[in-house]
């Protein structure tokens, strides 16, 4: 009697679920596929796992350089979260991302449960293959190499979040949904992390909006001498607009005001029988100056003196510190993003930079805040807005510089 109750609580003990002891570190070894090959068709994909509805599998800061890990962030269309899948013809895929071109991996072929998911260049190892089976209405990656799969850690719905391997157990963080996208739909400009940097964005920031304004769209050019009369630009300008960064009205008259602090002799020794001096008592939009040709060439020697060019590149800095701090404060401190806000609020001013930021949603890659910025060439009540065609030049050629020369 004895032996046999041995013998049925051994049976017991051996027929115990697996389950009741499953913890991170328990490893269910699957020799084969999951299920049968999902055959996906070869394309661009955005990968959404079913622990989350925002957010999407991407390379962490958008690297190219190998062993960038992979991870969860929201999705906003760049091309760090778009992965093109390969049919390899053998019932496995390779996972390759559009930013970088390297493939997912396992991190130094790691077959351990909570190996990295990371990106490499590809060179046909089992690391880099997986199978992609279709479970319920999602998908399933697995390793071709240790046949764990692909799972958020925690199955978390949190930015960051690590995508690694593990043994299958059916979690949330182990299915996604693929969303087929267009190879053209996906980025236009590249994505930039990087936080602005007083001692090296100013200098860029200079550079970019002087070639807008007045440099003829070529970077580093600036028109000191620039001289806009009444009307000349819009309807709504009733006054002068002077300098390379193109002050208009009562900003044009604090620059005049500036030079003649800075030294009243030299300004005197240009403006010999005081026509300028009188001009800046009074108001010059309110009165809608438009000064004389002698008064125009008056001010142009002004504003051209050495003392003018410093107090040009001095009053455009010290309106650009106030864009930038209120750019930081209201929504960003991305270096690419507060050069695009600070150009749009110097074209149109800050209900302008705020309609378009607030519209990009806390998404500030220069692909959404183009897009935005396109919605106002749909306004049909004004073609004078900031994101109409008369300035889209303008905007692509501020994206063009800071791919450049502000990487």
């Amino acid at each position: 009697m004895k032996k046999i109750l041995f013998v049925l609580i051994s049976l017991m003990l051996f027929t115990i679920p697996l389950s009741i002891y499953a913890d991170d570190e328990i490893e269910y070894f699957h020799s084969d596929p999951i299920g049968s090959d999902a055959k996906v068709s070869a394309g661009y994909y955005v990968l959404y796992p079913k622990c989350s509805s925002k957010r999407v599998v991407a390379i962490k800061n958008g690297s190219k350089k190998a062993g960038a890990n992979a991870y969860l962030f929201k999705y906003s269309g760049a091309d760090k979260q778009i992965f093109y899948i390969k049919p390899l013809g053998d019932g496995t895929y390779t996972i390759k991302n559009k930013r970088s071109g390297k493939v997912l991996e396992a991190e130094n072929g790691g077959t351990k449960n909570k190996t990295n998911i990371c990106q490499g260049t590809y060179n046909k190892d089992d690391q880099q293959k997986w199978y992609i089976t279709k479970k319920n209405g999602s998908y399933v990656f697995q390793s071709v190499l240790s046949k764990k799969v692909m799972s958020v850690a925690g199955s978390s719905d949190a930015n960051r979040a690590n995508v690694r391997l593990f043994t299958y157990k059916g979690f949330k963080g182990q299915f996604f949904t693929l969303k087929k996208v267009k190879s053209s739909s996906s980025s236009v400009y590249k994505v930039s992390t990087r936080k602005w940097s007083d001692s090296r964005d100013y200098d860029i920031l200079t550079n970019i909006i002087g070639a807008v304004e007045s440099g003829g769209q070529v970077y580093g050019n600036r028109d000191y001498a620039a001289y806009e009369g009444p009307y000349a630009n819009t309807s709504n300008e009733v006054t002068i607009t002077l300098g390379w960064a193109q002050f208009y009205g009562s900003e044009a008259q604090r620059l005049v005001q500036n030079i003649y602090k800075k030294s009243p002799k030299a300004f005197k020794k240009i403006d010999t029988k005081r026509t300028i001096i009188k001009a800046l008592k009074k108001d010059w939009v309110k009165t809608r100056w438009n000064p004389s040709s002698k008064a125009k060439k008056l001010l142009i020697k002004l504003i051209t003196s050495a003392n003018g060019k410093k107090c040009q590149d001095e009053l455009f800095r010290s309106y650009m510190v106030g864009f930038v701090k209120d750019c930081k404060s209201k929504y960003t401190s991305n270096a690419w993003a507060i050069h695009m806000y600070c150009q749009i609020r110097h074209l149109g001013g800050v209900s302008a930079a705020d309609r378009i930021f607030k519209r990009c949603k806390k998404n500030y890659t220069l692909d959404n805040i183009m897009k935005q910025l396109k919605k106002d060439q749909s306004d049909s009540s004004s073609s004078n807005q900031v994101g109409d065609k008369l300035f889209w030049s303008r905007h692509t050629k501020c994206c063009e510089f800071l791919q450049k020369y502000a990487a």
